[in-house]
């Protein structure tokens, strides 16, 4: 019957379409743009989401093309292709700067913010969701503005969630998410968003082994997404219910939800979410001892995991030169203003020093110009030095405190540690490239856990996997490894 539906709903926009500019209806293009985030095929979704950006376009429609770009990202992001829902989002956001409008512009903010946590950059994501909190205090639309914030919000328990924080940290994001959204006054916008949320919530309540707490939100997200015939957000309150059954080890349970969730998440393409199930039915098969059914999963696991793998170095490298060539250019307009400005001060300075030594002898005006340079070399060196100095200091700072920004500067500081390898073992995550720094900086496997907030214990398996991983023999001492790469 689903299938149906979508088919019809595909014809019948294909139909709306070819409809001449004079027919052209705005609550048309608007309402079948709003059915695309309902949409389980993300594939399909990005077609229609495509062609409704097509067609405003060629109207002049504004809002057509705003709302069709952002149905866009939604289906790019859902599809794992980080890199085109990031150059959708600076579209959007292009356009909607040029009309003033503000809650589009947030709109495009929030979703570069997911972008550049899906791929590791997480200074970067925390910066531009920043920017989205303060430039939606200009949105005047009460339901956009708590709709807005409640993204914000939510998006930061994501990107904390990627860099592995204590979840008590990712619950308040998330909390707050939750009181925003709950002020929202369209019902079906507000369950919506609810529906998102809580499955959200009831993630983080996995984490802190509250189970009954995870299974209340996890229930909630799936019957809000029930009431309003959402399937994409029904499967992810399906997953968080048999996420948590697998954590209380009721395996039969946890089979059941996963395998109602499953099909959605296959039609949707969501490659992140299938290899996760795909590994914890793999689990759950093998402790059943079924050993055919543990092979089959953990052989699709491994395949998706391998896909995500490349296609998140691919992007990763593409959004890494684009963010150091936009770099670069600032860095060079600010040297071209600071050139300038030196010239000039030195222009002066000549004019000046001409005018109030002109008597004196060429000789006596050579050795206090050099005698001028060599000191003014001398504190460049010394400045350098203490730069250099500064630099370790903060960098041990950072990683004590578990910093976000913690591998961002260890990479600016460490760049060709980080490039050997990045290069050698191009599989590694984000999350490993930051132990492998620690182990750098000399950290003890104490130090690494507290700030980490881990237990020894797990320091000690992650060592024993990176041993494994980099065929690194067990007699050779880890930290020396690294500071001789």
């Amino acid at each position: 019957m689903k299938s149906k539906q979508t088919l019809l709903l595909v014809l019948l926009f294909s139909l709306f379409v070819q409809t001449k500019a004079q027919e052209f209806s705005t609550k048309k293009i608007d309402s079948t743009i709003v059915s695309t985030f309902q949409l389980a095929d993300r594939s399909q979704a990005l077609k229609i989401s495509l062609e409704a950006f097509k067609l405003s376009d060629k109207n002049g429609y504004y809002l057509g093309k705003a709302k069709s770009l952002k149905a866009i990202i939604n289906s790019y992001l859902g599809l794992g292709e980080q890199q085109k829902a990031l150059e959708y989002a600076d579209k959007l956001l292009a356009i909607s700067s040029k009309e003033n409008d503000d809650y589009h512009s947030v709109q495009a903010l929030i979703a570069k913010a997911l972008g550049f946590s899906y791929l590791g950059f997480f200074e970067k994501a925390y910066e531009t969701s920043k920017l989205a909190e303060s430039l939606c205090q200009k949105v005047k639309d009460n339901d956009e503005f708590n709709s807005s914030m409640g993204q914000i919000y939510s998006g930061r328990s994501e990107i904390m969630n990627l860099q592995y924080l204590p979840p008590e940290k990712t619950l308040e994001q998330d909390l707050k998410s939750v009181e925003y959204y709950k002020k929202i006054k369209d019902e079906k916008k507000r369950n919506g968003w609810l529906a998102i949320q809580y499955s959200s919530l009831g993630y983080t309540y996995i984490d802190l082994n509250k189970h009954e707490e995870a299974l209340h939100f996890s229930r909630k997200a799936y019957l809000l997404s029930k009431i309003e015939n959402d399937s994409i957000n029904q499967a992810f309150g399906l997953y968080g219910i048999g996420n948590t059954y697998l954590e209380m080890n009721q395996l039969d349970s946890s089979i059941y939800y996963y395998k109602k969730a499953l099909p959605i998440f296959e039609k949707a393409q969501d490659i992140y979410r299938l290899q996760y199930i795909y590994d914890d039915l793999a689990t759950i098969y093998e402790k059943s001892g079924e050993d055919k059914l543990y092979n089959y999963y953990s052989k699709k696991s491994k395949e998706l995991y391998d896909i995500i793998r490349k296609k998140e170095k691919i992007e990763t490298d593409k959004i890494s030169k684009k963010i150091i060539d936009h770099e670069k250019t600032k860095w060079y307009e600010n040297l071209y203003f600071i050139i300038a400005g030196l010239v000039i001060f030195f222009l002066v300075k000549l004019y000046f020093t001409i005018k109030i030594f002109r008597r004196y002898k060429k000789e006596k005006q050579q050795r206090k110009t050099t005698k001028d340079n060599l000191l003014e070399k001398e504190l460049v060196v010394n400045e350098l030095e203490s730069k250099i100095n500064d630099s370790f200091s903060e960098l041990l700072e950072l990683a004590k405190a578990n910093d976000s920004s913690f591998l961002s500067r260890f990479k600016e500081i460490y760049s060709d540690f980080y490039i050997k390898l990045t290069e050698k073992y191009p599989d590694m995550t984000s999350g490993q490239v930051k132990f492998c720094a620690l182990l750098k900086l000399n950290f003890s496997t104490k130090e690494i856990a507290q700030c980490s907030h881990i237990s020894v214990r797990s320091v000690e398996m992650k060592k024993s996997r990176l041993r494994k991983q980099l065929n690194i023999p067990s007699e050779v001492d880890l930290n020396n490894w690294m500071m001789n790469l």
